[in-house]
């Protein structure tokens, strides 16, 4: 989709800029500030890594200030809101954004970034549909997620506006734990009663957070029975320099690398059952 992998920098006259949405690029970001410094640059960082750490950075760089790097990260890009109503204790949106903020404009783009659109009030969730309608913004993905403890039958109705005019590329849920298969069933079922395809629809499942491979496998082979598209989110600590180093109290790093290489590669795997998977 024309992400960047973490790290953005751009030069606007004699300012370099950076910015780092992962606590793992931090390294690389504090490199490359030096060597901008030497070059002569004022140098300006910030995004969600950094204001997270931002002692990691400060001594060769100017922190934080209104300056919208989202273009550089995904050309594709936007947010209609910021914040989210929810705290969830693996999140950084609450620690970065606080409180949910609908914005008055936005640049209307095809992906939605915002933290919790579902979260949003009724007017402002169809001010995005149908400016992204008028607009006929073609491969319009919600990429966050949609939040299925709010998302109601009017969400599910507008978003399947889109498909019917051919704009929607995908749909996409969270099911974080097994606790919550209640309201990401009701949620599914919803969006495909609004006529939205399994194929569309995405389910980011986070695993190596507060739970067991059991819970995860649960998880991720029952959003795959129902014809969505599983996608294992592996927890990542906020201050991580490693990604991926991380391993929950009931897994071990070779369980986490096999779950997400399995169900990521699902497509391709096809009929082989993940205990085979695991075995071989």
């Amino acid at each position: 989709m024309g992400w960047s992998e973490g790290y953005a920098e751009w030069i606007e006259g004699d300012t370099a800029y950076i910015s780092v949405a992962f606590s793992w690029k931090l390294d690389q970001a504090y490199q490359r500030a030096v060597w901008l410094k030497e070059m002569g640059y004022r140098v300006r960082a910030g995004g969600p890594a950094i204001t997270l750490n931002p002692r990691e950075i400060r001594d060769v760089a100017e922190i934080g200030g209104e300056v919208s790097a989202l273009a550089h990260h995904n050309p594709e890009a936007t947010f209609t809101s910021r914040g989210c109503v929810n705290k969830c204790a693996f999140c950084a949106v609450p620690k970065i954004e606080g409180d949910l903020v609908e914005l008055d404009d936005w640049e209307v783009k095809p992906v939605i970034c915002d933290n919790n659109i579902t979260a949003t009030s009724m007017v402002h969730f169809d001010r995005v549909i149908e400016r992204l309608l008028e607009y006929g913004v073609m491969g319009v993905d919600f990429n966050q997620g949609l939040d299925a403890r709010l998302l109601n039958e009017h969400h599910a109705e507008r978003i399947g506006e889109l498909h019917k005019h051919k704009q929607l590329k995908a749909a996409r849920l969270a099911w974080d734990h097994k606790g919550l298969e209640d309201e990401f069933m009701a949620a599914h079922t919803l969006l495909r009663e609004a006529g939205i395809p399994k194929k569309s629809i995405s389910v980011y499942a986070l695993i190596g957070f507060n739970d067991t491979p059991e819970d995860a496998l649960y998880r991720l082979q029952k959003i795959y029975d129902l014809g969505a598209y599983p996608c294992p989110m592996r927890y990542q600590p906020l201050d991580a320099k490693v990604k991926n180093e991380y391993v929950g109290e009931h897994w071990t790093h070779r369980e986490l690398q096999k779950y997400v290489r399995y169900w990521y590669g699902k497509r391709y795997f096809g009929a082989v059952p993940f205990e085979e998977f695991v075995n071989w």
